[in-house]
């Protein structure tokens, strides 16, 4: 019999699709802010899950997740579920780096964030995964509101995962620069 860890993955993977950039996207239910969700069934009682939190729980522990932790998406696409993009962290470590990367003012996501909001993003890029793995969908679906130029551009031509990784680091304003002069 497979482990609680085992299980869990391969429940996310039948329902998620790996793109070239590395990120897993969940294809099934959406919370109200743009992320995985799903219902579980655990001791014979269902409860409602963001599987990012619950994949993280299940494969790395603990078990459960204290409620001061939160888990952060290094990619920063909240329908991402791909273990490698997730790190437990302290609420003011994830808003650290939303303000650095320039996403926020205050609870508000602005700045490098897509025009359309966490889930309008969500909502797109499934609607692009519907029918499989399509990258020239994709691409339109992930630069429709995007607001970065530079990621805009890269995704322009159709999609490329070495363009597109590269733009978005190069869009990241907390990245160090080097200095002027």
């Amino acid at each position: 019999m497979a482990s609680r860890a085992e299980q869990a993955l391969a429940y996310a993977a039948e329902r998620s699709i790996l793109v070239p950039h590395g990120c897993r996207y969940w294809t099934q239910s959406l919370t109200s802010d743009g992320y995985a969700k799903a219902t579980i069934t655990e001791d014979g009682r269902e409860r409602t899950v963001r599987v990012h939190r619950w994949l993280v729980e299940e494969v790395r522990g603990p078990r459960p997740m204290p409620a001061v932790l939160k888990i952060a998406h290094g990619c920063n696409e909240s329908l991402c579920i791909e273990l490698g993009h997730l790190a437990a962290g302290s609420q003011l470590a994830n808003l650290r780096q939303m303000a650095a990367q320039g996403r926020s003012a205050g609870r508000a996501h602005v700045g490098t964030a897509d025009s359309r909001g966490p889930l309008g993003r969500a909502q797109a890029i499934q609607a692009a995964l519907r029918d499989g793995l399509d990258l020239p969908v994709l691409a339109a679906a992930m630069r429709a509101g995007e607001v970065r130029p530079l990621v805009r551009e890269a995704l322009a031509g159709g999609y490329d995962a070495e363009t597109y990784l590269a733009a978005v680091e190069a869009s990241d304003p907390s990245r160090s620069q080097l200095p002027l002069f």
